[in-house]
């Protein structure tokens, strides 16, 4: 959802950020109560429910710890905000892949994966599912959240030609995923 009033968003977004900054953790407050329940929507759609409050509550460590680097050039934290939430889970992702292997290194048997319970999600979710994460982080910042190309490249740090590029291939094998199913 976007805000009535984004100049008064911005203000006490950036303002908020500012005391953060200088010490007042407390001020993170203001911007949680304006900004978590879209963060835990989106990152629920990207990781999954399961761990979604938690990867929520890093976000907003993680911005308490940047809050001096916050320049409020932008409509309001939101931006900034989901830019750091990509980049959690990507990193929470990375992690478990990387413990993943080592626990296979160690078993000498093969595991075979554990077969994803889709049984009760909505087909929207199962087609989500069926992207890759980079993909599924892209279309779900544009056509759900409302970010332009141009912000979501400077939200996960990437050039513009990739967005539109992992737009496109997420809308295209979402597409013929809803093909498919009917």
């Amino acid at each position: 959802m976007k805000a009535a009033r984004p100049d008064a968003t911005e203000a006490a977004d950036t303002t908020a950020l500012r005391r953060v900054a200088s010490g007042e953790v407390g001020a993170l407050g203001e911007v949680y109560d304006r900004h978590a329940r879209s963060l835990l929507a989106f990152v629920a759609r990207v990781a999954g429910g399961a761990d979604a409050e938690d990867l929520v509550h890093t976000v907003f460590v993680r911005a308490a710890r940047l809050a001096a680097t916050y320049d409020g050039r932008a409509t309001s934290a939101r931006s900034w905000l989901f830019g750091i939430a990509a980049k959690v889970m990507q990193e929470r992702r990375r992690s478990f892949t990387r413990g993943l292997r080592a626990l296979l290194r160690v078993r000498s048997s093969e595991v075979a994966p554990a077969e994803p319970a889709l049984g009760s999600r909505r087909d929207v979710e199962k087609a989500l599912a069926t992207l890759t994460e980079a993909k599924r982080v892209v279309v779900l910042l544009a056509d759900l959240e409302g970010f332009t190309c141009e912000e979501i490249a400077r939200m996960l740090d990437i050039p513009v030609g990739t967005v539109w590029t992992r737009l496109y291939h997420a809308r295209r094998e979402l597409r013929a995923f809803c093909e498919g199913a009917s």
